[in-house]
């Protein structure tokens, strides 16, 4: 369901919670389901849920992402040195009559407000949320084209922080620690809650700590990276 009127277009998708409506204006975005909305215009981000409302004030990026396998939409912002999930949906199972369509429906709507929101986005060319939990247990990874930066929360610490840039070159700069080098995607696998990094004898070169995540996604993000630092022979 799309239409266009005086303030611009809106538009319209099921989700879990019920309808998702968005209205759309040049580099404005307003969200709305069930008691919640956010309201995106001029690097401000005003969240209202129940009677509750609070803006955020954000300089550096937003970005729109859909999760894996789900295909929630949620969207993020840079605030100070830590990437905020500020705003989400799940779309209606895949396994009701109507799930199929809703996500369709869904997809519709992501693209729009991406495209929309797309100035704000900085050199983020796409972005990937990873784990099915709270919002706060989410890893954001952020396509920039030529790499990945990916975020995560320490355990027990406030919001997602950057916890490695990754080099399509196979470099992995992790914050506070050296930088390693890892060109084979057998370089990149999981020791419980940590991404291990090896070089091609097998030695380690460096462990990082992905909690909260369900071991399947912690794969799935261990997998993308490897495809990303893979270099033929």
């Amino acid at each position: 369901m799309a239409y266009r009127d005086d303030a611009g277009d809106s538009l319209e998708a099921p989700t879990s919670e019920g309808p998702l409506r968005a209205a759309l204006g040049p580099a404005r975005v307003d969200l709305r389901v069930a008691d919640r909305s956010l309201h995106v215009a001029d690097r401000n981000a005003t969240l209202v849920a129940g009677k509750k409302k609070t803006t955020l004030r954000f300089e550096k990026r937003l970005v729109v992402a859909r999760s894996v396998p789900r295909e929630d939409l949620g969207v993020w912002i840079e605030h100070g040195d830590e990437m905020r999930r500020i705003f989400g949906v799940v779309p209606i199972s895949l396994l009701e009559p109507e799930g199929l369509a809703a996500l369709k429906k869904l997809d519709a709507v992501a693209h729009r407000v991406r495209a929309t929101l797309a100035d704000y986005a900085g050199d983020i060319v796409r972005a990937v949320e990873i784990g099915n939990g709270h919002d706060l247990d989410k890893v954001l990874l952020a396509d920039r084209g030529d790499g990945f930066l990916v975020y995560a929360r320490k355990l027990f610490r406030g919001q997602a922080r950057l916890v490695m840039t990754v080099h399509g070159d196979g470099r992995v700069e992790i914050p506070d620690e050296k930088v390693i080098r890892v060109t084979s995607r057998y370089g990149v696998t999981v020791r419980g809650d940590y991404l291990r990094f090896a070089d091609q004898h097998g030695t380690d070169l460096a462990r990082v700590a992905i909690p909260w995540l369900a071991p399947e996604d912690r794969d799935e993000l261990a997998r993308r990276i490897g495809q990303l630092v893979d270099r033929p022979g």
